[in-house]
């Protein structure tokens, strides 16, 4: 990437950045006015112990200094308490506001081309999403009260001494400097860090989800070392960026601890009689004291802003993982095909290769799939039909060439959500019937449920139950059989109305009965429909209108049936 590239996606990303914390920008703001007030209190509070301490000198008693120094700190705990309180709750909207756009991203709701990576949107949506949150909450609030806290400290400071408001001044001159240097260095330890999240992440999904292959190969141990190896990859990126937090800290502490000795100093060699400037106002302990004890609180907002440097890399990082999850929806609109259209697919010159492969599971498919056909795709295992439903169903683009869904009203890319898919295994939740079967739609009525219900030959199932579509099912839609379970599928795909069916061996397993009742009722629901299915069963190729052969990564018409 070149570096105007570069600098151009670093500006989008920071454009990004700042449009996330709108949310919760209205709690953010509060916070900073409740710091701002916590730093004035704390400023009486001091005032108060100086004035305590001045009248203690003098052995007389301060009833009006003590009160003064338990008012302020009592109105400074109770600013401190509100403002986190309002960063908090501006933090939850923040992640809350990310979270809910992930969700809207990820889901197959017409949104998406492909599938994501699932290790980056767990990633994203769990850890990424709490960065971004994080900075927010933190810097954003100080950055809006450390101009107010640190100029009303610094006048206090010149009213009282304004030799060490000079001492304050040149040492903040020094202090930007560093926080830039730091946020710079701290870059490429977040991006580092980032990456090896991600790919521990992905591991653990992986090792979960093939866990039985992997006990059944004997691989256990050198999935094992891979665990341990990324592990220690995000271990090693950790310390990595807290020793650069750590070394620009320690910077940056210099610079005050010795702005603040030089005030300790001067104040007490003033106090002692030992320095005197002349245009400077007369040395008392109480106006020592009190230059000498906010002198601290001077930095503080500094501090704070450093550290929102180190974090605001950390966000920044993780903005490309998150916005390259999300889809505007203003971009989806166009490619909506209305409920219900007849979808001709059509593939150019399509060819698709996996990333470790050496050669193309597929390579240069010319087909074109009719509106309202039954089109069966058969093969040998492993020849690729899964593959090409995929891209035709939006779940993956192809490698090269273009799949495209035309219908009466224009074309489209596919997109996931945008047809209905019914693979081998029929994912049921937990819930009812009827609510397994409105996933296809979820404002669907009763009555529309119950006609799809009747559409997928389901009506005499649900009929026999004592408590019908209410009926709820047990972990994994344990208490029904294959064939009810691939039923409640078809119901589902029918309620979606969706215009393009694509099925993936959907009698895989299934017994010769009812083999022949579920292409019934996938013929039933889906007249009309144009239907692409893969497929080693005899009975659906021969009722398809469409056979091809899928060999060596090419297609072929194995029979056209006479169409009216």
């Amino acid at each position: 990437m070149t570096t105007d590239q570069t600098g151009t996606a670093t500006v989008e990303a920071g454009e990004w950045l700042a449009a996330a914390a709108a949310p919760g920008r209205r709690w953010l703001l509060l916070a900073a006015g409740c710091q701002a007030l916590e730093t004035t209190f704390t400023i009486v509070q001091w005032a108060g112990l100086a004035w305590v301490a001045h009248c203690v000198l003098d052995a007389r008693p301060s009833w009006q200094g003590a009160g003064v120094l338990f008012g302020g700190g009592l109105l400074a705990a109770g600013a401190a308490w509100r403002t986190a309180r309002f960063q908090a709750v501006g933090r939850q909207r923040i992640a809350q506001a990310i979270r809910r756009r992930l969700v809207g991203g990820l889901l197959p709701a017409g949104q998406r081309h492909a599938e994501p990576d699932p290790a980056t949107a767990a990633l994203a949506t769990v850890e990424l999403t709490d960065d971004i949150a994080d900075f927010h909450a933190q810097s954003l609030p100080q950055r809006l009260s450390a101009p107010v806290s640190m100029a009303l400290i610094l006048v206090i400071t010149a009213m009282l001494q304004w030799p060490a408001a000079v001492v304050l001044l040149l040492a903040s001159l020094l202090i930007p400097l560093n926080m830039r240097l730091a946020g710079l260095f701290a870059t490429e330890g977040a991006d580092a860090q980032a990456a090896a999240s991600t790919r521990l992440a992905a591991v653990v999904l992986d090792s979960f989800r093939g866990m039985p292959t992997l006990r059944n190969i004997g691989a256990l141990g050198r999935r094992r070392s891979e665990l341990a190896g990324a592990a220690g990859d995000l271990n090693a990126a950790t310390i990595a960026v807290v020793r650069r937090a750590a070394l620009s800290g320690a910077v940056m502490d210099v610079v005050i601890t010795f702005s603040i000795a030089a005030n300790a100093t001067y104040i007490g060699l003033s106090l002692l009689g030992y320095v005197r400037i002349g245009a400077a106002p007369g040395m008392t302990l109480f106006r020592g004291l009190l230059a000498l004890l906010i002198c601290p609180m001077y930095f503080q907002p500094m501090r704070a802003m450093a550290a929102a440097f180190h974090s605001r890399e950390r966000a920044l990082a993780a903005v490309p993982a998150i916005s390259g999850l999300l889809v505007e929806s203003s971009s989806t609109a166009e490619r909506v095909p209305p409920a219900g259209d007849r979808v001709t697919v059509v593939l150019d010159n399509v060819s698709f290769r996996f990333p470790a492969a050496d050669e193309s599971t597929l390579d240069g498919l010319n087909l074109t799939v009719h509106a309202g056909w039954w089109t069966a795709v058969a093969g040998p295992s492993g020849a690729g039909k899964t593959t090409l439903l995929s891209m035709i169903a939006g779940v993956r683009p192809p490698s090269h060439g273009t799949v495209r869904w035309l219908t009466p009203t224009g074309a489209s890319e596919p997109w996931l959500g945008g047809c209905a898919w019914i693979g081998q295994q029929t994912v049921l939740l937990p819930g009812s019937i009827g609510d397994n079967i409105r996933i296809g739609r979820p404002d669907a009525s009763r009555s529309e449920i119950e006609r799809a219900v009747a559409a997928a030959g389901l009506a005499e199932v649900v009929a026999r139950l004592p408590r019908g579509l209410d009926t709820p099912l047990g972990e994994g839609g344990s208490g029904l059989s294959t064939g009810e379970a691939r039923r409640i599928a078809i119901a589902r795909a029918f309620l979606s109305d969706a215009g393009l069916w694509v099925l993936d061996e959907p009698t895989a397993h299934l017994d010769a009965d009812t083999e022949a009742e579920i292409i019934v009722a996938l013929r039933n629901a889906t007249r009309g429909r144009t239907v692409i299915v893969a497929t080693h069963s005899a009975a659906i190729a021969r009722s398809a209108d469409l056979l091809l052969g899928l060999a060596d990564g090419t297609v072929h018409t194995v029979r056209e049936a006479m169409r009216v």
